[in-house]
Order: C-alpha cells, then structure tokens, then sequence
C-alpha cells in the first residue's frame, strides 16, 4: 500500500469538511489517532489496517491522492468520475483473464461493512429498520445497489452490490448517517457475480434459527460482527436470507409494530418495540 503523509489526511479532511472526530469514528479509529497522524510531516508511521482505513473512507467520499514524482503530494475530489487511490495503484498488474472483463465502471463491486446503532440519534431498532428497508428499495430503484443488512443486539451487517462507484457513493451517504456509528469494512473488492440481487433487511433471534446458525462464535452472547472474515460475513447473510423465508420471519410485513416482538431473542429490540405499541399512558410519552 502507497504511503500516505499526514500533510494528505489533514488537506483531505479539510476538503470534504469534516473534524478530526468526524474522520475517527468513519474510520473505527480513536481521535487520539488521528490527532497523532495528521501531526507528522512526510509518510505517516501506520499500520495497513489503519491506512486502508483512511483511504477508504476518503475513497467513499470522493477524494483521491496523488504522490508526485517530484516529491510533492496532491489531495483533490473527484466531479462524478471514477477516482483512483493509493489502493487502485497497489494493486497487482492485471492478467490477459482480468483483462476480458468489464470495466470497474460495469463490473459488479461488493463492499462488506458493519456498525453500531446510536442510541441517542436513532429511533427505536425496529423503526429504524422499517426506514433502512424503505431507502434500500430506493438506492435499488435510482443506482441500482442492492445488497442485505442484518441486525442484532444494536449491531449491524450488510452488503452493497452494484457498480463501484455507486456502491461507494452509497457508503459515503451511509457513513454520514448519525444513527449508526463506528463504521468498519470487512471488504470493499471487485466480485465476479451478485450474490444479493434484491434489497433485504433481517433481524433478531428465534429458537428455531439453531438449526441453521448451530453455535456460531459471531453470535455468542450478543452479535460480533468484527470478529468475521468476508467469507464467513457473506456466509452468514446468506444463512439469514434464507431463514427470511421460514417462519416466523416469513409472516413479517411491518415491523412497525412488530408482531415478532413476544417471541423474538433479541430482547434489546423487541422489548424497546414492545414499549413502543403498548397502549396506555406510558405509550403516549413516546
């Protein structure tokens, strides 16, 4: 991976307007981090999980980053067009087979992400998940981006599926979404075909989803989606996307108010959901 010098990240940031705190918590890097990074003068001393950090979510957002063979460095945001970065030129040089396939303008791209529900800007999970399925359908519709998103315990997995630039533009708006926070790739490449090609959005815990998660580690106690390779990420919406099909999720028309709310494992949502249609005074304070 290309250097990157703290002279870049601060004229990025500055570019596309953001804080310092801003730019961590789209990283799923601490302030201090960053403070650290942007004091350094000439190639930043990172490791490559924390500089593919940075130059994704600057990817997402449209800035691309230019080492000059004189020495100079070079910071600008693309105008709608297919941006180049550090991590296009790290890439091997393609084989005659790379070379029959579509241009990454057309070929489908996949990018892997997880997050956090906000507590304090987000309406309740069930909520929202009726408002994520509504813009889904939407980004479908307009750019033709589709993909999955699962949810549990406040966290969340998804997939976007689409053209690279449109997926990208899709990231960028989510990563500006403040009902979610500490945003992490699990995988941002090119893939041969789609594996989502609708929209879907899955949810909570039933007993009878054993039979298909058997013990999985990213579901003990809670949901761990750090803890998953892009193999096993994709594994896992897979696994969910079919047990949308069966019951009781497959009886699922609204989840506003959820009907699951009694059975459902997940009691961090369905409580909150349950508070939420209950009828009396305590109902009408919400």
């Amino acid at each position: 991976m290309s250097a990157l010098s703290g002279e870049q990240i601060r004229a990025a940031r500055a570019l596309i307007r953001i804080d310092q705190a801003d730019l961590a918590r789209r990283c799923g890097l601490s302030l201090e981090t960053i403070k650290r990074l942007e004091r350094i003068r000439g190639p930043v001393d990172a490791n490559s999980r924390t500089l593919r950090a940075l130059f994704e979510v600057f990817a997402a957002m449209g800035v691309a980053f230019d080492n000059c063979e004189d020495g100079g460095v070079g910071v600008c945001r693309s105008a709608g067009k297919p941006f180049r970065t550090a991590l296009d030129t790290a890439r091997p040089t393609a084989t005659p087979r790379q070379m029959d396939q579509p241009p990454a303008e057309t070929a489908c791209h996949r990018l892997i992400y997880y997050s956090t529900a906000n507590r304090e800007n987000a309406p309740p999970l069930h909520e929202l998940l009726e408002q994520i399925q509504t813009s889904g359908a939407r980004r479908k519709a307009t750019l033709d981006v589709t993909g999955i998103l699962y949810a549990q315990a406040g966290r969340f997995l998804s997939v976007l599926e689409g053209t690279r630039d449109s997926v990208r533009q899709v990231f960028g708006a989510i990563s500006c979404d403040r009902r979610h926070s500490s945003l992490s790739i699990i995988s941002d490449q090119s893939a041969p075909v789609r594996y989502f090609p609708d929209w879907s959005v899955c949810c909570g815990r039933f007993p009878s989803d054993a039979q298909m998660v058997g013990d999985e580690p990213s579901l003990r106690k809670g949901f761990h989606p750090e803890s998953l390779s892009p193999a096993s990420a994709l594994g896992l919406l897979n696994v969910m996307r079919d047990l949308q099909e069966a019951s009781p999720r497959n009886d699922l028309r609204s989840r506003s108010p959820c009907p699951l709310a009694g059975t459902c494992l997940d009691r961090a949502c369905a409580e909150r959901a349950a508070i939420s249609t209950a009828p009396g005074p305590a109902n009408a304070r919400m």
